[in-house]
């Protein structure tokens, strides 16, 4: 017994030995991730790496000439040039100012104004330090006593009052908007605030605080049918209306070209989810505005840069990201802070996803409730220090070698020297192949290189079509270059041969009008292109001198089918970068099904409205119709291969053509197939729509219960021969 005990303490002594050697950034308990272009996270070597926590204790706040106070509901935090970090502590209606070795060397609770008068801060929340020529001021929002409070660092280090910035005169501005919460200032000087309760945008002020203007408000969608209401309502019921109002922003930063980041945590989350894969910036979380207001920001990448994709899988269902903080970093990338996951998103100046990391919990590097973060640059290495209010700590992330080799491989992109940026975008790829900002920042370096089929072929690894498509035009180019005049040949003889087939068709259509008895089969397909251009005549004769027949009309189905089926499979790259396909069948269904819904409503209602078309009538009418839109489909196909994503417009403009032209033809084929007149065909086809509707609503409903009932009897008969057996 004795023995086995000292084997038990040797073995743990073993044990603390090894272990208590290990960093902290070996107990990391998140994963880091980017998002394949489905949407599924693709796991990645860390980008940071956990470098220590720092309590109140830690950072010597609970000395004496400090107040000894720890950290109460702290709002924000900054870095300036030389690594020291500033905490607004609004519990404790200070500022906390720590060294870049993290321990407390000033408090600012307290200063007298210009007119002698002691003053204090009232539950200050955001802080910014500028460390323009050669001076140190230091912002301070002093947030329930409605007002920015500067401050500038002398040559001994201590912060000296200089000015207070009170509600800005203007009408614009009103008492209860200017609660300074978060506040920016740029390298010229110009001072950008984000406050409580203003829903117009950012305010923006000149150094001397003087209001120049909003920028950036929120869009703000009103509700059609109360818009209809409210010309009904008198001028009281408008008072009492409520008013849909723009959201209000809840923190800011801004880059070293001037361009302010914007964060919101108001937008509404349906709006926010959908604006995931639109990439829509108007709901979206996080924008990028010039000094104009105008949201400028690059969305590149597969999603909206505005945090979690798999809001509702990945992330334990807890909704679309609720991002309460942005930092630009180094190379132009810049990063949020999601509060409910305690986890960060880091993008590049494009909207490409660079890295996701970050837990919720108690173990080392989570969080309990970050509120905010900065960038900090010591010793040539940009940290990343997080704000925790609810622990009332900091904690500092170190950058590992993946993260620093993808800056360098953006540092060297930025710079032109592409090289060197594919050199180290390779070992990026070393490190994490399945990283897909690799195979782009290396098919953008060969593409400034001129190597633009290499380029091609390395962007289409990473489903990057905007940079593909600039190559392809380029490979276009020299093509068109050496091969102009046979190009132009081509072009032409198609032409020509096209509008002879067109001249022809239209002889054999004055021939067979002359003919007396049954049209060849033939002579029933060439009538559609009379009808294309001549409608009213066109679907008369069709009905009433036989020029068309059923089988005509199914062979031009059949044809829209096949032309379908290839804009399914024959789309250019460009237009198609996953490789999307289908299959006949699918196909079949979406064009058959349609048009027999179409056919059915149509024949019921015109029955009960004095309709003079049988169902034959009208089927052949609608498959007439189709004739138009597999000819143009089959055509922008093509175009797709020989296109750029810039010339996308032409593509669509030929199929929007091909759909308005089928539209046009089944309007005026259904008013003279049933002789109605014009008000009464547009009824008809209205009501048409609407039955379609109920007669797909009561299939699925039959089909679903049918399935419901199939599914009791198998039950039943499950059950009997379980207990026969």
């Amino acid at each position: 017994m004795k023995k086995t005990l000292i084997k038990v303490l040797l073995l743990s002594l073993v044990l603390v030995m090894v272990f208590g050697t290990v960093s902290a950034s070996a107990f990391n308990s998140y994963d880091t991730y980017t998002y394949s272009i489905d949407g599924e996270p693709l796991k990645s070597p860390e980008a940071y790496s956990v470098n220590m926590s720092a309590t109140s204790a830690e950072m010597n706040l609970l000395q004496e000439k400090y107040g000894n106070k720890t950290l109460n509901k702290p709002t924000d935090i900054v870095s300036d040039v030389d690594g020291s970090l500033y905490i607004a502590d609004r519990g404790n209606n200070r500022v906390v100012v720590l060294n870049k070795y993290y321990s407390a060397t000033h408090i600012l609770d307290s200063y007298v104004d210009e007119y002698g008068r002691a003053q204090s801060f009232k539950e200050p929340s955001g802080v910014f330090v500028t460390d323009y020529n050669d001076e140190k001021i230091l912002y301070v929002c002093d947030t329930n006593n409605y007002r920015i409070v500067k401050f500038k660092m002398d040559s001994a280090g201590e912060f000296g009052y200089v000015g207070t910035i009170n509600k800005p005169d203007s009408d614009l501005v009103k008492a209860e908007a200017f609660k300074p919460y978060s506040i920016a200032v740029d390298l010229y000087g110009r001072i950008f605030v984000v406050s409580l309760s203003c829903f117009e945008g950012v305010i923006v002020m000149s150094g001397e605080g003087d209001f120049t203007g909003f920028i950036g408000a929120q869009k703000v969608v009103a509700n059609p049918i109360q818009k209809i209401w409210m010309k009904f309502q008198s001028v009281e019921q408008r008072k009492n209306q409520t008013i849909t109002v723009s959201k209000e922003y809840n923190n800011i930063a801004v880059d070293p070209d001037g361009f302010i980041y914007v964060t919101s945590d108001k937008i509404d989350p349906d709006e926010q989810l959908a604006s995931i894969e639109s990439k829509k910036p108007d709901y979206s979380p996080v924008k990028k505005l010039n000094s104009a207001g105008d949201e400028i920001m690059n969305r590149n990448g597969f999603f909206d840069p505005g945090g979690e994709v798999q809001v509702n899988s990945f992330s334990s269902g807890l909704g679309v990201s609720k991002i309460v903080d942005v930092a630009v970093g180094s190379e132009k990338s810049w990063t949020i802070l999601d509060q409910k996951r305690s986890r960060f998103f880091t993008y590049d100046q494009d909207g490409n996803l660079l890295f996701a990391f970050g837990d919720q919990g108690i173990q080392l590097g989570n969080g309990a409730n970050f509120v905010g973060m900065t960038y900090q640059y010591v010793d040539g290495t940009n940290y990343l220090v997080v704000l925790d209010s609810l622990e009332a700590k900091i904690t500092v992330y170190s950058p590992t070698k993946y993260c620093d080799t993808i800056m360098a491989a953006l540092r060297n992109q930025n710079d032109h020297k592409f090289s060197e940026s594919i050199n180290y975008w390779q070992k990026v790829l070393t490190l994490n192949n399945n990283f897909d900002m690799a195979y782009i920042g290396i098919g953008k370096a060969l593409y400034s290189q001129g190597k633009y089929d290499k380029s091609m072929e390395m962007l289409t690894k990473a489903y990057e079509t905007a940079q593909y498509s600039k190559a392809f035009a380029q490979i276009r180019k020299d093509i068109i270059g050496t091969w102009l005049i046979p190009i132009i040949i081509a072009i032409i003889a198609v032409l020509v041969l096209f509008f002879k087939f067109l001249g022809w068709a239209k002889k054999k259509n004055k021939a067979t009008a002359l003919k007396v008895g049954k049209k060849s089969y033939v002579e029933e397909l060439l009538y559609v292109f009379h009808l294309w251009f001549h409608p009213f005549d066109g679907f008369w004769d069709l009905k009433h001198e036989k020029r068309g027949s059923v089988r005509a009309g199914t062979t031009i189905l059949g044809i829209t089918i096949v032309a379908f089926f290839y804009q399914a499979i024959g789309q250019g790259y460009t237009y198609n970068p996953r490789g999307d396909t289908s299959t006949v069948i699918l196909q079949l269904l979406a064009v058959i099904v349609p048009v027999l819904l179409w056919c059915v409503a149509n024949w019921c209602l015109t029955t009960l409205f004095d309709g003079e078309g049988s169902f034959k009538d009208i089927y052949i009418a609608t498959t007439y119709s189709l004739a138009p839109l597999p000819l143009l489909i089959i055509i922008s196909t093509i175009l797709t291969n020989v296109m750029t994503q810039s010339e996308g417009s032409i593509v669509s403009l030929l199929v929007s053509i091909g759909y308005i032209w089928v539209g046009i033809l089944l309007f005026f084929g259904t008013m003279v197939t049933h002789d109605y007149s014009m008000g009464k065909n547009v009824l008809t086809v209205l009501g048409t729509i609407v039955a379609m509707v109920v007669i797909m609503f009561v299939a699925i409903l039959f089909s679903s219960l049918l399935v419901k009932m199939v599914t009791f009897l198998i039950s039943i008969f499950s059950e009997i021969g379980n207990r026969v057996s």
